[in-house]
């Protein structure tokens, strides 16, 4: 059968529909952001923050920080769930039979999460930047936080890989991805405490996420153009999830090749 290694629209387009079909990528990368944004901004913000000059301040920083929600529900839980469903069922190796090589088939998953992304992403700018007393940028912030933006979303995305291929159920892979999902929120301080009040061994733990750093008082300083920014922490922090998610991808290789995992060795079509 004819490979088929070059772009293909039709693989684009199922990926697309495979992507926003899942109900819940779309509640939790579009939906839930706005929402929780909207409730800390409106209804804990505005009634905790007596002095109204530092609600545009607070504001922006719910905004920097809930704007992670998008790329951990798309790249990490919208891919890494997907992708574990269709090694479990079948669906790549079927893929294969029909001629499409694997970098192919990745290609469109990278680009239709890539669109979808940038997509809820300018949706969620959008509200926030109608219904929220947001500051403007400087423009070495805006870039940075563009650029930190969408490179963690691609490393979630390896994250949501490797961890799919590594687990070979979508079960596990399921509460794997959640775990990791939450866990972040928790440390990145979404879930109400912020990170530098943590105890110290979880403050620890937490400053290896890059979430720590982009949305620390040093970065909303930086936002509004007072001072420069130490890029140290930030930097760092996001090589070593790099390296993290880099290394499970190699590590599912390495194993599938030894036979000690096994992905879709048994379609459901078989049952």
């Amino acid at each position: 059968m004819k490979k088929q290694g070059k772009f293909s629209l039709k693989l684009l387009k199922y990926e697309t529909v495979n992507l926003t079909s899942n109900i819940f990528t779309v509640i939790f990368g579009v939906l839930f952001p706005i929402g929780l944004t909207a409730l800390i901004a409106f209804a804990i913000g505005n009634n905790v923050i007596e002095d109204p000059a530092y609600i545009p301040m607070f504001h922006t920083q719910v905004f920097i920080q809930m704007s992670m929600l998008i790329p951990l529900a798309t790249m990490l839980m919208g891919h890494g769930v997907n992708y574990a469903h269709e090694l479990e069922t079948g669906a790549i190796q079927r893929f294969k039979l029909y001629g499409f090589k694997e970098h192919s088939i990745l290609g469109s998953k990278i680009l239709s999460h890539l669109i979808f992304l940038a997509i809820s992403f300018a949706i969620y700018c959008a509200f926030a930047f109608i219904a929220l007393d947001i500051i403007v940028p400087s423009i070495w912030a805006l870039i940075t936080f563009t650029l930190f933006f969408f490179i963690f979303s691609a490393i979630l995305f390896t994250l949501g890989h490797g961890i799919a291929s590594l687990s070979g159920k979508y079960s596990r892979a399921y509460a794997i991805i959640m775990a990791v999902y939450f866990g972040v929120m928790v440390l990145g301080g979404m879930m109400g405490v912020p990170p530098n009040q943590f105890p110290n061994g979880v403050r620890h733990i937490a400053m290896g996420i890059p979430l720590y750093y982009i949305i620390s008082e040093q970065f909303i300083n930086f936002w509004m153009g007072i001072g420069g920014y130490n890029m140290a922490g930030l930097s760092v922090s996001t090589a070593g999830l790099a390296v993290l998610a880099i290394g499970l991808i190699a590590l599912s290789v390495f194993l599938t090749k030894k036979g000690k995992i096994s992905q879709a060795a048994k379609p459901v079509y078989y049952e």
